[in-house]
């Protein structure tokens, strides 16, 4: 029964391939659309379950609440990020190249060991300077405590999920997403009927479980693989790689969040659940799209040789993001920001600004992707790239907000994007011919 219909979707996407890119489809390409079926119904399936956390937390906690919660998530993601410190993209780079046990073996353990030593000496210190962390995002005692609990699971558990993927289990990593959405929404819903609580730390505690619950069945089935087992070269080419995501890494923590922050510096924080509510809603089918095709092509595309090839086939599919689905993106998120209830007022200007910043974003992630296969080289444009959306968004975002509110924040996400979209196309002749500059 399954695999009948796996083979129908292979031969449904193998047709619509050959006609974009006029060439048959190769060994190479079918194992890549398998694994991209197999990711694609299980995010699908996850997405259900997210989907409706979101909308009944939305609805059900209203704005404040879930301005709460948004706001610890973002404060979170600025937490973790001395947390892992880039090792977590670079375990998936170097791990995916090749298939080999004892090399992945290695690997995996000496980055579940570098981890592991700075999300502890990160939680000391943010316990010792607790006060200065908490002045800094403008944010309360059990705000900052909540923030810090949340970044330690997500360590965890990406941990565990992207070490799955390193390995290529692409299948067994399309079957966990179902678990963790399932559980998050299911002790949601437990807080709420069970416990009659209607504060954001019903939303919070659920992600902590799902996470929890999660990331713990995720290491049993990694054991294998997980040895007291640390390599100095295998940390020093890890290192090097993750230099230059980390950089990328804390930018990113910048240009995701900062406009959530400091909303919540010039406005009530109901703000900012409306806010994510918007964004939640016109960027989250375009977003789990394109995630679903870079989770499989990032593996692979740092086993092709052939960037050029590559870099044609992303514009294509880019071309076929821009002209489909902005359209796409502005009437499925007016159904889903509907879905969120009166107590979210809509507004056709941020509306177009945010179906707008979702196509953005999705482009800036699949050149992103294509220019980190390529390696160091190509992590240092996206880096470079990633530092100056970062310090667009803060700047804009100062300037914006306090005049535009809402409207003002996504607007300097778009423009943040859409520069960092152009440095990385404008650099990527030089990242396949090195000695172009130089006379070479």
């Amino acid at each position: 029964m399954i695999q009948p219909l796996f083979t129908r979707i292979i031969g449904i996407v193998g047709y619509f391939y050959e006609r974009v890119f006029h060439e048959k489809v190769s060994i190479d390409v079918e194992k890549f659309i398998k694994n991209l079926s197999y990711l694609s119904i299980g995010t699908l399936i996850s997405t259900v379950f997210s989907f409706a956390f979101n909308i009944l937390a939305g609805r059900w906690l209203g704005p404040s609440e879930y301005g709460f919660f948004t706001l610890v998530q973002s404060v979170a993601m600025f937490l973790y990020i001395p947390m892992t410190l880039g090792f977590t993209t670079a375990l998936v780079k170097y791990n995916c190249e090749k298939i080999d046990f004892p090399r992945q073996r290695k690997i995996i353990s000496t980055t579940f060991i570098l981890v592991f030593l700075f999300t502890t000496v990160s939680v000391v210190v943010y316990l010792i300077f607790s006060r200065q962390v908490m002045a800094v995002f403008s944010i309360s005692e059990d705000i900052f405590y909540f923030s810090l609990a949340f970044a330690v699971l997500f360590v965890f558990y990406n941990l565990m999920a992207e070490t799955l993927r390193s390995i290529h289990k692409i299948y067994e990593y399309s079957l966990f997403k179902p678990i963790y959405s399932a559980i998050l929404l299911f002790s949601f819903l437990v807080f709420v009927f069970v416990f009659r609580d209607l504060f954001y730390t019903s939303a919070l505690f659920s992600m902590l479980i799902a996470y929890g619950i999660t990331g713990g069945i995720l290491l049993a089935f990694l054991r294998d693989y997980i040895r007291p087992e640390f390599s100095r070269p295998c940390a020093a080419k890890l290192q090097t790689y993750s230099i230059f995501s980390l950089t990328g890494g804390i930018s990113a923590a910048f240009y995701q969040n900062i406009g959530k922050i400091i909303l919540n510096m010039y406005l009530p924080v109901a703000m900012v659940g409306i806010y994510w509510a918007y964004t939640f809603s016109f960027t989250t089918i375009i977003l789990l799209l394109s995630t679903i095709f870079v989770t499989v092509f990032f593996p692979v595309a740092s086993m092709c040789r052939n960037k050029e090839m590559l870099f044609a086939r992303i514009n294509k599919i880019v071309v076929l993001f821009i002209a489909g689905g902005w359209l796409f993106t502005l009437i499925s998120g007016y159904i889903i920001l509907k879905m969120y209830g009166s107590a979210y007022p809509f507004d056709l200007p941020l509306t177009l600004l945010s179906a707008t910043a979702g196509v953005c974003i999705s482009v800036d992630m699949l050149y992103g992707q294509l220019l980190n296969s390529v390696g160091v080289a190509g992590v240092k444009i996206t880096s470079y790239a990633a530092v100056v959306l970062a310090v667009l968004s803060v700047l804009l975002s100062f300037l914006f907000i306090p005049i535009f509110g809402l409207s003002g924040a996504m607007a300097a996400t778009i423009i943040s994007y859409t520069v960092s979209i152009g440095i990385m196309l404008y650099k990527w002749p030089d990242l396949m011919n090195p000695g172009r500059n130089t006379g070479e």
